[in-house]
């Protein structure tokens, strides 16, 4: 059992209030416990918070040495990684296949990615001017926004917090983390981390607990800009609590990304590419592949070999390395998982694969089995709505203008992939596509330290990643500075003048 602590202004806070326990998602064992933090509890954070930003030395210090400290960071974590591995599959139920790298090993890379964007911060954009007469100079500096609350969600909670505190702080800004109440552990870690390197007291914290301490961060007037990642429901109601006190927001929220198999595809491909998309880590990604746009010329034909390779996936708890498919988070998000796939058969949709809770695992755990749903329409629930679970909708379409329709018709703008064996046919029909992140002939690829990730519709507000993410968590300062010392040759110079 863990008793996670809030980590505020440098020092693990101990708790006496309620707290909420954590499970173990493959088995339901209860693992740990959080503190359901107060609106006290966030204040004393973003309050320390505040102090580090305004009297502190932390966004004074170069972008350089910040990059230093990242980098420390980075190594701290790096020193207990097989405990991090073994901690984050024990908290989001990714299973140990995947988590030594996406859940552990991205965010080390991360980090390092991001104190090499340092040089992007050191240098103020500068041009002259010429005005009649005279002349001066303008600078554009990037100055950090001030204090930033990030809320993290329960798939990815280590490397999230990393893809918004590393930009955060290489900018010069100080953070309080509101971490997901179902998985705490990655950014408990960060804190621990943080402290290893050396971080500032008050630059970094952590809050834990649910909706009181979330409503709390967002409605604080200590905080300028939230950033958010999660459903585009949560999103949308960050967005307008935000609004109250005029924060900026970056919000990074739901997904229902189409796979476009245009009729020269590789079938095995295309098949292999997207089962894994739309199944990796339960099916719980934003990005997850989880509607296959397939013609109706080969439409039997992908659908014969999606029941194959769909019924080779192996479902089991996640530190099994045999295991493909691996728990949901939580018993509520299995159940909400099984209502979709239930709604999906009443309005016409047929199970190709799974359907049913699987056998052959431990009891406790919160296990969906990789579901196929085929022969639906398009407007069917499960095609429209982001479910969350390891469950993957093929639709038919008769060209490729129709094909592109289905997949631009949802409210969502997040990801896709195109998957054609002419890859100038992809391009363009990747460039009709509305989405932040397309692959084409695969999935899941990303150099996300550097590419901007910047969801179109409902799926985002704001820009994360890359230079323009870094950028995000910056306000402009426009600096002029007049190199003429010739006051007469100044409109208001020559006014004075006829006062003399």
């Amino acid at each position: 059992m863990i008793e996670f602590r809030n980590f505020i202004d440098g020092q693990w806070r101990e708790f006496a209030g309620s707290t909420v326990s954590v499970d173990d998602p493959s088995t339901g064992e209860i693992i740990g416990t959080i503190p359901d933090s107060s609106a006290t509890d966030v204040d004393a954070a973003v309050t320390a918070a505040r102090r580090a930003f305004t009297e502190g030395s932390w966004a004074r210090m170069s972008p350089s040495d910040r990059a230093e400290v990242l980098r420390r960071l980075a190594t701290a974590l790096e020193s207990r990684f097989d405990e991090l591995v073994d901690g984050l599959i024990a908290d989001t139920g990714c299973s140990a296949r995947m988590c030594p790298m996406l859940q552990a090993g991205a965010p080390l890379a991360h980090l390092r990615d991001f104190a090499d964007m340092a040089l992007l911060l050191t240098k103020p954009v500068s041009f002259p001017i010429q005005t009649t007469p005279g002349f001066g100079q303008w600078e554009l500096h990037r100055e950090p926004v001030g204090v930033v609350g990030a809320f993290t969600p329960y798939n990815f909670p280590l490397f999230i917090a990393v893809w918004k505190a590393a930009p955060a702080l290489l900018a010069g800004n100080t953070v309080v983390i509101k971490s997901s109440p179902l998985t705490p552990y990655g950014v408990d870690a960060l804190a621990r981390a943080a402290a290893e390197a050396g971080l500032p007291p008050g630059v970094l914290n952590v809050v834990h607990g649910d909706r009181v301490a979330g409503e709390a961060l967002v409605d604080h007037s200590g905080v300028d800009l939230v950033t958010f990642t999660g459903s585009t429901a949560i999103g949308k109601r960050v967005m307008s609590a935000a609004a109250a006190t005029a924060k900026e927001v970056v919000l990074e929220m739901g997904g229902k990304s189409p796979a476009v198999v245009l009729p020269d595809a590789d079938v095995e491909l295309a098949v292999r590419g997207t089962l894994f998309s739309s199944m990796m880590h339960g099916g719980q990604a934003c990005v997850a592949t989880t509607r296959m746009l397939v013609p109706d010329s080969r439409y039997d034909e992908f659908v014969e070999l999606l029941e194959r390779r769909a019924s080779d996936l192996v479902v089991g708890p996640a530190p099994e390395f045999t295991t493909d498919v691996g728990p949901v988070i939580s018993a509520a998000q299995r159940d909400k998982v099984e209502k979709f796939v239930t709604s999906a058969v009443e309005q016409g949709a047929r199970v190709l694969v799974g359907g049913e809770r699987p056998t052959g695992v431990p009891e406790g755990g919160h296990y969906v089995a990789p579901t196929v749903l085929v022969d639906m329409a398009h407007d069917n629930v499960a095609a429209c709505e982001e479910i969350f679970g390891p469950v993957l909708s093929v639709l038919r379409y008769s060209d490729v203008d129709e094909a592109v329709r289905i997949a631009n018709d949802t409210q969502y703008g997040l990801a896709a992939s195109v998957w054609s064996s002419d890859v100038e046919r992809a391009r363009e029909v990747a460039g009709r596509i509305e989405g932040a992140l397309v692959w084409i002939n695969d999935v899941a690829q990303a150099d996300v330290a550097r590419t901007p990730f910047a969801g179109k519709k409902q799926s985002g507000v704001g820009t994360e990643l890359g230079a323009d993410g870094l950028f995000s968590y910056t306000k402009v300062k426009s600096l002029y500075t007049a190199l003429d010392r010739d006051l007469d040759a100044r409109p208001y110079g020559a006014v004075g003048s006829e006062w003399e």
